[in-house]
């Protein structure tokens, strides 16, 4: 009957699932559980996980595919922008047969062929300061939201959204100039170094958006600055100088190449860095939502 048949379904759609992402179950069980299918129950949690990704390009796409490789079982692409050839030195969409077609539609027919079982949901839009509470309200209260876009303004209005509703977010820094990927780190926001986006970035939710400031210009620093739950991926190499004659734009609204130049090694490393801090929120029972500290 129709009971038996669904619950067959299921069953070979668990099967499925635990043949593809035990690996990554056994790599987060302790091996002290008394379950000895402890590893499967992790598995079985990352599949009831979602996650937005905010940016299907150099760091959103391998952000997203990770995810996916991880057994996430619920995603969300956001992105409006189509592939361009000068992509290929970079993002993992970017091949001869997809230049011009949609990101967000060739990632999500990449996701699928990893994981069939996938449910998976593309908005095609830009994150803009008009639109991120609507994109928000379309989420599950239980999103973890992947932030890898480029506006300075519209990365603060996505976290100023995720602390309203509760929601973990990590965000990535700017890859552009950089060579060294063993330079790339995850650490609070407030303790990003070398990273311009994040650092106008911070500097928006502090003037604009109520967060707590620093001390100013000169000033000793004679208090402990706590933490704001919200992983930052940057790294701390020393950016190469911007060729001010290329000129340049802070918004998400930008050419399909930059003046300064980057490699899908270290566009990779943002986006895998980024995705492990995901796993480790869902995998472990850790998540971290953003909070607006008192100074």
């Amino acid at each position: 009957d129709a009971d038996a048949d669904a619950d067959a379904d299921a069953d070979a759609d668990a099967e499925h699932r635990h043949l593809r992402f035990s690996g990554v179950g056994r790599l987060y069980a302790s091996g002290k559980e008394p379950n000895a299918n402890a590893h499967l129950d992790i598995v079985d949690k990352l599949a009831a996980s979602t996650c937005a990704v905010f940016g299907i390009g150099g760091v959103g796409a391998w952000a997203a595919e990770a995810l996916c490789r991880s057994g996430v079982g619920n995603m969300i692409l956001i992105d409006m922008d189509e592939i361009c050839i000068s992509n290929v030195n970079r993002q993992l969409h970017a091949t001869t047969s997809t230049i011009g077609k949609s990101k967000i539609h060739e990632m999500e027919l990449r996701l699928l062929d990893i994981n069939p079982s996938l449910n998976s949901t593309t908005i095609f839009d830009f994150v803009t300061l008009d639109n991120i509470d609507d994109v928000l309200d379309m989420l599950p209260p239980d999103t973890i939201c992947l932030d890898c876009i480029d506006g300075q303004k519209e990365k603060a209005a996505l976290i100023v959204g995720c602390y309203e509703r509760g929601m973990p977010i990590v965000t990535c820094g700017g890859a552009a100039g950089r060579k060294d990927p063993t330079k790339i780190v995850c650490d609070d926001l407030t303790n990003a170094q070398e990273d311009r986006l994040l650092f106008s970035c911070r500097k928006l939710l502090r003037k604009v958006y109520g967060w707590p400031k620093g001390p100013g210009q000169g000033e000793k620093n004679n208090h402990k600055v706590k933490p704001w739950g919200i992983p930052a991926v940057f790294s701390t190499e020393i950016q190469k100088s911007v060729d001010q004659t290329a000129g340049g734009q802070s918004s998400s609204f930008r050419r399909c190449d930059g003046a300064l130049g980057t490699a899908c090694f270290l566009t990779g490393t943002y986006g895998f860095v980024a995705a492990s801090r995901v796993i480790d929120m869902i995998a472990e029972d850790k998540r971290v939502v953003p909070v607006k500290p008192n100074r």
